[in-house]
């Protein structure tokens, strides 16, 4: 998506995730600088979500996110290459996987409360998200208007950041079933605790394939989010959580009771190659 804003750019340049970010080293940035300029941009936002959301019990919280897995992505190599070539993966199964793309809500409470699978193509689309959104309200609870939020049901309101299918009957059905909905602002998925547990998913695929290539693709899915256990999604939430105190200026900023104690990740720039 940047390299199509440069001058003179083509469909032959190199456009992976090493090129890219040796491309941006060369005119002194990094992949991380520009993930911290992109987040400034909706830090007053990110801000207004924080205050909001910290009053807001985690049992009480569903998060729900869409992802993607290729299925090159979850055979490991057994091979080299020379650099320019493309490798060959020599894997215990030689079958192509097919490309996954799913739609998950996760709870505090009871880790996967929605599932929905799609193999790609098709792409997942707004009304994958209406159908979804649809059973999901089935299984949260509704908010009780007048109530303090110790004496709330679980799991009633729903934090998402699936823009790219977000669908206005989708936001409708849910407040009409009385789920809450709070959409998450752009270009901070650190506070979406979902975000750990995909990289927990795709990291379990690679090593339930590796170790048993014989299973179907959609049931090694399933399984593997069958697998993770409530533990690990809590601790996803308790990190998502201290993430979110981080952008509260009112506790974290200068003469604030917590200074120092969440400080900012350090992005190092490193100097071009002479």
């Amino acid at each position: 998506m940047w390299l199509a804003l440069l001058p003179d750019c083509g469909e032959r340049w190199p456009t992976s995730v090493s090129s890219l970010g040796e491309m941006l080293r060369l005119i002194g940035f990094s992949i991380k600088k520009v993930e911290q300029l992109a987040s400034e941009r909706s830090l007053a936002l990110v801000i207004d979500h924080s205050r909001l959301a910290r009053h807001i019990p985690d049992r009480c919280i569903v998060v729900a996110d869409e992802t993607h897995i290729h299925g090159a992505e979850i055979i490991r190599p057994w091979s080299l290459s020379f650099v320019g070539q493309p490798l060959a993966s020599l894997a215990l199964d030689p079958r192509p996987r097919q490309r996954f793309f799913s739609i998950v809500a996760i709870s505090n409470n009871t880790r996967i409360l929605e599932l929905n699978f799609n193999e790609v193509p098709p792409a997942q689309s707004g009304d994958n998200w209406v159908d979804f959104c649809t059973n999901l309200a089935w299984r949260m609870n509704e908010y009780v208007p007048g109530t303090s939020w110790a004496h709330q049901p679980p799991d009633f309101v729903l934090f998402d950041d699936t823009a790219s299918v977000q669908n206005p009957v989708a936001d409708e059905t849910l407040t009409l079933n009385g789920v809450l909905l709070l959409h998450l602002p752009p270009y901070s998925p650190n506070l979406s605790s979902i975000e750990r547990t995909f990289a927990d998913y795709k990291r379990n695929v690679r090593d339930l394939t590796y170790h048993d290539p014989k299973l179907p693709g959609r049931l090694t899915h399933v399984l593997v989010f069958a697998s993770i256990a409530l533990v690990t999604i809590q601790e996803h939430y308790r990190e998502a959580r201290r993430l979110l105190w981080r952008h509260l200026p009112e506790f974290t900023g200068p003469g604030r009771p917590l200074q120092g104690i969440l400080p900012e990740l350090p992005i190092e720039l490193a100097p071009p190659k002479s």
